[in-house]
């Protein structure tokens, strides 16, 4: 079965800043370069050291290019 779900480690991200991660820089990554679409994404979760992911229950983007992109990253 696909998953739904994905955990990523923040020591991954491409992003440059000064303080701690914040939700607005998560979801600016996912969404500019894992190209991840707003709609799909169902909730973010935030620890010291992972970002979790949880995607909508919908079946038309497990061919998507950002889809297995993310699966290889996670």
């Amino acid at each position: 079965m696909k998953s739904r779900e994905f955990k990523l480690k923040t020591d991954s991200f491409d992003i440059n800043y000064e303080s701690e991660i914040t939700i607005d820089l998560v979801e600016e990554y996912l969404e500019d370069d894992l190209e991840i679409p707003a709609k799909f994404i169902e909730s973010l979760g935030i620890s010291d050291t992972y970002v979790n992911i949880k995607l909508s229950r919908s079946r038309e983007y497990f061919n998507d290019d950002w889809y297995v992109n993310l699966q290889r990253v996670s």
